[in-house]
């Protein structure tokens, strides 16, 4: 069975475009435009949500908070965020948005081709092992 991705992301090309590149990797993607559309579709998805790509700018509600309210719900779920340029530099960033205990990756745009579906198994794979780490890591330039 595929893995099911949700990716909140408003800027049209850019979701279409991870989307594409996602499911030609094989896993089942759904989109949302922006935050609160992203947390609704997650919501429905319920347990079948393997794994979040997100956005953190977004309208109706940011990513941060998607992150957060997803991870009150599911403490493990992982998460791959794509960011233009992380507020306050890199280490505030990786700080501010870690929540709950599942596993998180930072990547920032533009993205590097293999990037994304290399992000979403690591993360995948490490949600699988129940790691008790914090499971947070930036990824390499």
């Amino acid at each position: 069975m595929a893995q099911r991705v949700l990716i909140a992301e408003d800027e049209t090309l850019i979701a279409l475009s991870l989307a594409d590149l996602l499911e030609a990797e094989g896993y089942e993607v759904e989109i949302a435009f922006d935050g609160a559309a992203a947390l609704a579709t997650a919501y429905r998805m319920g347990a079948s949500l393997d794994v979040l790509v997100t956005d953190l700018n977004m309208p109706h509600l940011c990513g941060e908070d998607v992150i957060r309210a997803l991870r009150m719900k599911r403490a493990g779920l992982p998460v791959v965020v794509v960011k233009g340029t992380p507020p306050n530099g890199r280490e505030t960033a990786l700080r501010q948005y870690v929540g709950g205990h599942g596993p998180m990756i930072l990547l920032e745009k533009p993205l590097i081709h293999d990037a994304l579906p290399a992000a979403l198994r690591e993360v995948i794979d490490v949600a699988s092992c129940h790691s008790d780490a914090l499971g947070w890591r930036m990824a390499a330039e």
